[in-house]
């Protein structure tokens, strides 16, 4: 199954073929300076990810902080941030709500809670990171 996601202006084009992760939603601190609030993140398998748009409307950043040293890739013109990607993984992360369908998938959990972040009852919650031992589903 081909998934297909843009930013807003629709200048960042991308498609995957392959599954996806369930979402995560980060609560850290560079995420919510970057995206206005926890960023809710899908993730695929960098081989099955592919830039369907001009390269010229994706700008990379690093990360201002990123145990991982990631970078965000975000929407020169509307300036939607769309991926976090972590040099050395084989997924990349883009935001969930870009996906044109997104209806099978659901959130598995919020990371980098602080105290007094709002997470829905029915998920996982972690202070840091997804722990190794935490199984997030895939969809196909």
């Amino acid at each position: 199954m081909r998934r297909q996601g843009a930013c807003p202006c629709g200048a960042v084009r991308y498609a995957i073929d392959g599954p996806v992760r369930d979402v995560l939603v980060c609560h850290c601190d560079a995420c919510r300076a970057a995206t206005g609030g926890p960023w809710a993140a899908s993730a695929a398998k960098r081989r099955d990810l592919v830039l369907t748009s001009d390269d010229d409307s994706l700008l990379w950043e690093r990360a201002t902080v990123s145990e991982h040293g990631a970078s965000r890739g975000r929407c020169g013109a509307c300036g939607t941030t769309v991926f976090w990607d972590a040099p050395g993984r084989d997924t990349v992360s883009f935001a969930a709500g870009t996906l044109a369908d997104a209806s099978d998938l659901e959130v598995a959990g919020h990371i980098w809670v602080g105290t007094g972040a709002a997470t829905e009852a029915d998920t996982s919650s972690y202070a840091e990171g997804l722990p190794t031992s935490a199984a997030v589903p895939w969809r196909a």
